[in-house]
């Protein structure tokens, strides 16, 4: 009767991943190198952690979706949900703290970031205060609080940058768990939703504008799509010119 009741809950808190095969909303297929791969589930995660009670560790799982290490816990007021794991909370029946507003911290508390001592490492950050964790993820990915003052810490990505968040964001003590994904077959890509790609230098001249020429042919200066647009440096140039306008600081 028990395991009944936890499938009952576990149902409530997944739903089905709708896989679109690289296409558009017309049905037509504009990513060349999808499809396929296996019916995946998708888990509604708590981002936001706010919960005071300690709970237990019933489950991990490997979520399709992310890379990094998920667990289904229950807390001790009877709530169930899903979460992302710790480095150091990986026991099964374990109990854990959950929100702490003190200073001393243990692997997987959230906290609000003016708890946490400085050059702590953190996972699990809000961008704005209470819209849940939208910073550092990934599996094995953690950052690092560098600075604090009245209103604003200041937080070193794993990328180097540095931002500056609001003092009363949340965020999980620790590093993310890291998920490890050993592909042990050639068609585990398959599996995951993607097809074999072919390089354009190997395509002939009508298929796409690398393809032609005798032997083997090097890539040219300037790449292209197989529509003979500009690709990769224009798109990366845009990207680092977003973020230093909007929402980085400065970089070390």
């Amino acid at each position: 009767m028990k395991n009944f009741f936890l499938n009952r809950i576990e149902k409530k808190l997944i739903i089905g991943f709708s896989y679109k095969a690289g296409r558009n909303f017309l049905g037509r297929k504009t990513i060349f190198t999808q499809g396929g791969g296996k019916f995946s589930k998708f888990f509604i995660l708590d981002f936001r952690r706010v919960i005071p009670f300690s709970y237990m560790l019933l489950n991990i799982f490997k979520d399709f979706n992310r890379n990094s290490l998920i667990g289904f816990v229950c807390y001790e007021i009877g709530m169930f949900s899903y979460i992302l794991l710790s480095d150091n909370a990986l026991k099964v029946g374990e109990i854990f703290d959950g929100f702490v507003c003190l200073k001393k911290l243990n692997e997987g508390n959230s906290t609000f970031l003016y708890n946490v001592a400085l050059g702590n490492k953190v996972h699990h950050l809000e961008l704005y205060k209470g819209l849940g964790a939208q910073l550092v993820r990934a599996a094995g990915t953690k950052a690092i609080l560098v600075s604090k003052d009245n209103f604003t810490c200041v937080v070193k990505m794993p990328s180097g940058w540095l931002v500056k968040l609001s003092k009363f964001c949340t965020v999980l003590f620790g590093g993310v768990a890291q998920n490890a994904n050993v592909k042990k077959k050639a068609g585990q890509n398959r599996i995951l939703g993607f097809r074999p790609r072919v390089r354009g230098v190997a395509m002939n001249p009508c298929d796409h504008p690398h393809g032609g020429g005798e032997g083997k042919k090097h890539k040219p200066s300037v790449q292209k799509t197989p529509w003979g647009k500009h690709t990769k440096a224009a798109t990366k140039r845009k990207k680092i010119h977003y973020l230093l306008r909007t929402l980085y600081k400065k970089k070390i």
